[in-house]
């Protein structure tokens, strides 16, 4: 056979089989009009107009669908204004307009496809967009590959494969690989999402434009004052990409590797954010941003390699139990809490009014601590680093300093004061010994600690940092680095002094709270649930991936504050803490339920609306507040979203209320046991919660 006629068959061959594949393809563009199916067997389904779901109306895709999206070139800016606007109501790169609803549920083993149409290197779609009058989306077991977004209009830009405007979204188990942007939810506010168990990633087949548009997430402000939550985001993978949160969120249980900017955090005024158990792995910059006004919590993460593990400007800030190694904490410009952190190769840099305790910082290559203007810096180590101490005035309490190059880098400009601290060199002015320090030479201070080659910093019997500390009488904060009791008699004179150093040798473990968050309809456990002590922002932990959770106290009784985006928040009241004991507790976790139409519902105000006890028997205590007179309707429903009772139905002054509920129906006869919801209407605005019966 001849060679051109080997490759006129061959030629015809693919040729056959192309068009074999696009005559089994199901074309879609246009409006959905009715309630629509969309399944595997109809594979791929070919999006060659933007597709409209009206409003009313759901798309329903089924496992192991294939959807390929018509797209353009993106190679830079002009490309994305040429082919990725909507002008005149369309776009040259094709996209979902969703005005009702879309219900994208795969499986672990058949996951449901959004890809390009086109097979180009260059070529990119638009995106999934949900409109503000749109229904809650879900995507579960979803990939989400080559999207660049769609501009809308001037102001409204939709990045992101996702691209939520209603504030509304639940993604779970989804990957997200080589998009401009995975999810995005900004310019309107964050109500109620969920992104969970879900990875980003770039790999080689993507050009530097994409790359560099967004990355994985990028998410709006929320408002605590009409009761929504931020953002839930956990136990997801970001690979060589970035999750730009420019607002509050829930970050925990995620693992960040080899990315550019983590985090740009809480960029408008009064948003709070939690970040909790992540890990950071060679990234650029970990957890980046604040701003005057916002709040910012950051505990027990790790931060692995990189530059800076932290960079937080101007906002309140808790930093507690993290460990760094081979990267940095800056917090400019902030007042907070920095305590029971581990450096390793990096340095603290405190130039604010932020209190720093309880830290431990060696090996590092320039200073370990380096605190300037703090209003109380105590019970630190700082150890073999190039430099002792920075230049700015403070006042070094109850701290170890020794094994360092140099004493400070630049002039000492100020007079930084030490008491009963341990350390290695002089005291000459301007330093000011404020009495109780002790000095020791290299021989010394391997006397001090169990084993400081290996970073291990506890105090070993007989080290001369027992009861050497001031502040025999009480201490501010009652726990040491171990969360064991803080003021304890190490050397067993009968006198209970305080250590220098972060650890105090021989004392006790605090007691605690533990248990489990779950739901009570169905028995399961609520993951990732926030946890408050006496709705102390500060004071916080996450129960884990299947519900349980531990948390140290010193003795007495607390209230634990719990809550999670599509659950109601529950307290639970007087839990007492006995000493070394852990008091267990199970939450109920009750899901945001409308007792009228059986779907989620997002309050705008929840008047303080709670019951005592709950769960009770035979009877609980309504509690409300209005902040003005008003009709006041307070109704009770069974879990089918029956009526059951109305308590009150009239028009009432401002402030607080309370009514009795014995147990009973309209009729007076005493109820089963089971969930109940009630219900407040004040004026136009409800809401609703859980209580339970136990008889």
């Amino acid at each position: 056979m001849n060679k051109k006629l080997f490759f006129l068959i061959i030629l015809n061959l693919s040729f056959t089989i192309f068009h074999s594949s696009i005559a089994f393809a199901i074309e879609v563009g246009g409006h959905l009009t009715e309630d629509t199916t969309w399944s595997p067997e109809n594979n791929p389904y070919l999006v060659i107009e933007n597709l409209y779901i009206d409003s009313g109306v759901t798309l329903t895709i089924l496992p192991g669908t294939e959807i390929k999206v018509s797209g353009a070139p993106c190679t830079s800016w002009n490309d994305y204004d040429e082919n990725f606007w909507l002008y005149g109501g369309d776009s040259i790169a094709k996209m979902f307009w969703i005005d009702g609803k879309i219900i994208a549920e795969g499986t672990s083993q058949d996951s449901i496809t959004f890809t390009r149409m086109q097979n180009v290197f260059d070529y990119y779609w638009g995106c999934l967009y949900i409109t503000e009058q749109s229904e809650m989306p879900i995507f579960k077991y979803c990939k989400f590959e080559y999207s660049a977004g769609i501009g809308i209009a001037v102001s409204n830009n939709a990045l992101g494969a996702v691209s939520i405007r209603n504030g509304k979204g639940l993604l779970n188990n989804c990957t997200f690989i080589n998009n401009g942007v995975g999810i995005s939810a900004y310019y309107n506010l964050t109500r109620m999402i969920e992104v969970s168990k879900c990875q980003f990633s770039y790999n080689n087949n993507i050009n530097n434009f994409i790359e560099g548009i967004w990355g994985g997430l990028h998410l709006s402000i929320y408002r605590p004052e009409i009761n929504y939550k931020p953002a839930l985001i956990v136990s997801n993978n970001f690979i060589n990409d970035r999750a730009i949160v420019a607002s509050s969120t829930y970050y925990a249980d995620n693992h960040n590797d080899s990315c550019r900017e983590i985090l740009t955090c809480t960029a408008q005024n009064t948003q709070i954010s939690y970040f909790y158990d992540n890990d950071f792995s060679n990234c650029e910059t970990g957890i980046e941003g604040g701003d005057v006004g916002d709040s910012i919590y950051i505990k027990n993460n790790r931060f692995l390699g990189g530059y800076k593990g932290i960079d937080i400007d101007q906002a309140y800030v808790e930093i507690s139990d993290n460990y760094f190694e081979g990267c940095d904490v800056y917090t400019e410009y902030v007042t907070g809490k920095l305590y029971n952190n581990i450096t390793n190769n990096g340095e603290i840099w405190t130039p604010g009014e932020i209190e720093v305790f309880n830290n431990i910082c060696f090996n590092n290559e320039g200073y370990g601590l380096k605190v300037g203007y703090n209003p109380y810096c105590v019970n630190n180590v700082s150890i073999n680093n190039e430099y002792a101490i920075w230049s700015a005035t403070v006042s070094y309490e109850n701290s170890i300093i020794i094994g360092n190059e140099e004493l400070t880098e630049h002039n000492i400009n100020g007079n930084p004061s030490f008491r009963n601290c341990i350390i290695d060199f002089p005291l000459d002015p301007p330093l000011i010994d404020g009495g109780g320090n002790i000095w020791v030479d290299s021989v010394q201070a391997q006397t001090l600690f169990e084993d400081i080659q290996n970073g291990d910093f506890h105090l070993i019997e007989g080290s001369l940092a027992i009861d050497a500390g001031f502040d025999t009488l009480g201490y501010y904060y009652p726990f040491d680095m171990d969360y064991n009791h803080r003021v304890w008699d190490g050397d067993n004179n009968g006198t209970a002094i305080i250590d220098i150093g972060p650890y105090e040798f021989g004392a006790p473990s605090l007691g605690g709270i533990e248990g489990v968050t779950y739901n009570p309809t169905t028995g399961d456990p609520v993951d990732y649930v926030l946890l408050k002590i006496n709705n102390q922002p500060g004071e916080f932990t996450f129960s884990d991936s299947i519900g349980n959770f531990e948390y140290k106290l010193p003795v007495g009784i607390y209230d634990v504050y719990a809550e999670r985006v599509f659950y109601e928040d529950v307290i639970e009241y007087q839990i007492e803490v006995f000493d070394g004991e852990f008091t267990q507790i199970a939450i109920p976790m009750f899901e945001i339920v409308d007792v009228d139409e059986n779907e989620i519902v997002f309050a705008y105000n929840d008047f303080n609306l709670m019951n005592y006890p709950n769960p009770f028997n035979p009877t609980t205590t309504i509690s409300f507040s209005i902040p003005e007179e008003n009709h006041v309707a307070l109704s009770i429903y069974n879990i089918k979203g029956q009526k059951v009772s109305t308590l009150i139905n009239e028009q009432m002054q401002k402030g607080e209320h309370s009514v009795l509920w014995s147990g009973v129906d309209a009729l007076n006869k005493p109820v089963s046991s089971g969930i109940y919801l009630y219900k407040i209407k004040v004026g136009n605005q409800e809401s609703i919660k859980r209580m339970l019966l136990l008889k």
